[in-house]
């Protein structure tokens, strides 16, 4: 049904001259699932001829434009897709499913060979098309997790942490997420993110125990952030824990006298 109001609302927007006939909208429309189901069957030739069967009933339609660039994504044919998408958003410039789909594009095709000379260039359109398509508020865990490694590979770690929490609320546990949760909160001082990430992260079997060391620096910096803070006894806590995961990684006296400092504070 999300599909119908969308055509239909695409041509709603049409001059009444220029709005095609009912029949029409009805023939496209069938052929826009027919297309979903070829696809599903494997019959992608069939699925696309469909979508362009549709596009010819209704050439201001962009949701059937963006359809056609996802199927073309799907099957790794890269020109294709961007030349469909792209065709979407000339129709609909805030079309949400072509800006996803040239984002989710670019961003794999900056990290291949063939694309070293403009993969900087790919990265910055993949973010603005997938920063576009995730402005409306929907569980979309591809773009998230895309639009946070795009960030993370240039140099934006605040945004990159932003964008994981939403997705680790709807994913927790994820490691993937997590690993670059922990470099990103790190990279942008936000140990209370970094804490809870490599904490995660450390109890994961014998590979969580390589993190563990990072687990107790993040610990002793939000041990740090609190004394600051004036919060002392979190700030106390957290040296605490810190001492207890791994006190190789650390300056366990250092760390000590801060820990019974700020315990004295906080006794205060």
């Amino acid at each position: 049904m999300t599909s119908m109001f969308l055509l239909v609302s695409a041509l709603a927007m049409q001059a009444p001259s220029a709005a095609p006939a009912p029949d029409a909208v009805a023939e496209a429309y069938y052929l826009f699932l027919q297309s979903r189901s070829l696809e599903q069957a494997g019959n992608v030739t069939g699925a696309v001829s469909a979508l362009r069967k549709a596009a010819a009933l209704l050439p201001k339609a962009a949701e059937i434009q963006a359809e056609l660039a996802g199927v073309f994504a799907r099957e790794g044919r890269v020109a294709e897709s961007v030349t469909a998408a792209e065709a979407a958003l000339a129709l609909d410039g805030k079309n949400r499913e072509a800006h996803r789909t040239l984002g989710l594009v670019q961003a794999a095709v900056s990290d291949l060979p063939e694309y070293t000379s403009t993969a900087d260039s790919l990265r910055t359109q993949a973010i603005g098309h997938l920063e576009q398509a995730l402005a409306v508020p929907m569980s979309d865990l591809q773009s998230q997790l895309t639009l946070a490694k795009l960030y993370v590979r240039t140099k934006q770690p605040e945004k990159a942490v932003g964008v994981l929490k939403a997705f680790l609320a709807e994913q927790p546990g994820y490691p993937e997420a997590l690993l670059m949760m922990g470099e990103a909160a790190e990279s942008s001082s936000k140990w209370e993110e970094a804490v809870t990430a490599w904490g995660q992260i450390s109890m994961m079997g014998a590979r969580g125990q390589v993190f563990r060391p990072r687990y107790a620096v993040a610990l002793v910096k939000l041990g740090d952030y609190y004394f600051g803070l004036k919060r002392y006894r979190e700030a106390a806590d957290a040296f605490d824990r810190a001492l207890s995961s791994d006190k190789a990684a650390i300056d366990a006296p250092g760390v000590t006298q801060k820990r019974d400092r700020a315990r004295e504070l906080a006794g205060k």
